[in-house]
């Protein structure tokens, strides 16, 4: 296959389709694995740094959650532990968040040897340039955890719904630093369709979006495919309409969330199923295992593309973004449910498109086919096919005996064919 497209093919089934390529750099590991911190980016003394504070260690019992704090210096390539938290317990599912030059840690949950759990409320204020805790600011209002967390103008940081002691709530909570103090935003709908845990989030100009998440269905938990957007009136900063649409591909739970090239929303990694704070499924009692994807939304349709991402990664609800482009991935849990302390920097940038063909410049068939699939005035090239998570499922030599895919699953499928030099992408389906 070319190599512009060898890294990555984004694969839509919608008609049109974009191509990315990822740069995937293994850094230096975390002091110790941990899983479900909260992350932030932060530049101090002219430096770039990424910070983790608190989490799960590697045995993913209660015992494990903790509060402990750890800084990445970018420039070195070097991980050190800093204080933990200044009050309150162990937590998970929190978020942190920089505005100006101040981290604010917000939120999260506490597990307890009889299994309950309780929403934490405390709100710490973090001084990257001296690397010391100023006093906690006021508690958030409604005590949340597994929440979207972003910032709007580097002014404002919006909290919205979450899972709160017993539920989901649909409250929207924003923190004023200037101020100190917070203010009540326009709820989410208070339906299941907008109320979720572990969804993520960010801002784009003067508007929210979340992807996925939990909802509550007749006690149980369910995955949600819907993604939200919130337009924030700038005249008045808690006025928010909301708005939703629905997309298979939104799937994902605890997913990091960026934003591409101040353009576009993100979301890197997750899994498809929710699970326990042990990466247990909620409801088949089985390990979950991590997405390897990239999702794109754009913003002008509510449409996403599906990446595929060299990187299988869950538990990770935060990720740190350094530049428009490029994201650290910290820590997180990878295939088999192993929290691990490998640090990644992910560069996502565009590749042109100029030698990839239009779908319809191809015809497969027949459609849908049970067996066997032909290229009509295609004698020979090579192929791939692809999953919709971008995953390489089958690969080899085009013949005249067309590509047998006897033992794919039923579903829709996406084919590059590589032929007289030119590179062409086309779905289809499998009965």
């Amino acid at each position: 296959m070319k190599k512009q497209l060898y890294l990555i093919i984004s694969l839509l089934l919608l008609g049109y389709f974009h191509v990315q390529a990822q740069t995937i750099t293994q850094l230096a590991n975390m002091p110790e694995p941990v899983s479900n911190q909260a992350i932030a980016y932060a530049e101090a003394n002219e430096k770039g740094y990424v910070y983790s504070f608190s989490g799960i260690d590697e045995t993913k019992l209660f015992s494990g959650i903790h509060k402990r704090a750890f800084k990445y210096d970018i420039e070195n390539d070097t991980w050190q532990t800093i204080d933990p938290l200044p009050t309150g317990n162990g937590r998970i599912a929190a978020g942190a968040s920089l505005v100006k030059d101040k981290i604010y840690i917000i939120g999260g949950y506490e597990v307890f040897e009889d299994g309950g759990e309780i929403s934490v409320d405390l709100v710490h204020v973090f001084d990257p340039v001296t690397d010391t805790y100023l006093p906690d600011a006021p508690p958030i209002p409604v005590p949340i955890d597994d929440h979207i967390q972003a910032v709007w103008r580097d002014s404002l940081i919006y909290v919205v719904t979450g899972w709160s002691d017993v539920t989901n709530v649909p409250d929207v909570q924003i923190f004023d630093p200037s101020r100190n103090a917070w203010q009540v935003g326009t709820s989410v709908p208070n339906t299941n369709t907008y109320k979720v845990f572990g969804s993520s989030g960010s801002i784009v100009g003067d508007t929210i979006y979340y992807s996925g998440g939990v909802r509550i269905i007749g006690g149980s938990f369910a995955s949600s495919n819907v993604i939200r957007k919130g337009v924030i009136n700038s005249d008045n900063p808690t006025e928010i309409t909301w708005s939703h649409k629905t997309n298979f591909s939104a799937l994902g739970y605890r997913m990091g969330a960026a934003v591409w090239n101040n353009t576009r929303p993100i979301w890197l990694g997750g899994s498809a199923d929710a699970y326990n704070f042990d990466g247990v499924s909620f409801i088949f009692g089985t390990g979950v295992e991590p997405y390897q994807r990239i999702l794109e939304l754009t913003p002008e349709t509510n449409d996403l593309e599906v990446t595929s991402l060299d990187l299988p990664i869950m538990d990770i609800r935060e990720i740190a973004q350094v530049d428009p482009s490029t994201v650290i991935v910290c820590g997180g849990m990878a295939p088999g449910q192993n929290v691990t302390n490998s640090t990644y920097s992910v560069d996502i940038g565009l590749v042109s498109t100029a030698e990839i063909y239009s779908p319809k410049d191809l015809t497969l068939y027949p459609q849908p086919s049970s067996d066997r699939l032909f290229i009509e005035d295609v004698l020979e090239g090579q192929y791939q096919v692809y999953d919709k998570l971008g995953r390489v499922l089958k690969e080899g030599d085009y013949t005249s005996d067309g590509i047998f895919i006897r033992d794919l699953l039923p579903g829709v499928y996406t084919l590059l064919l590589d032929v007289n030099d030119q590179s062409i992408l086309k779905a289809f389906i499998k009965q």
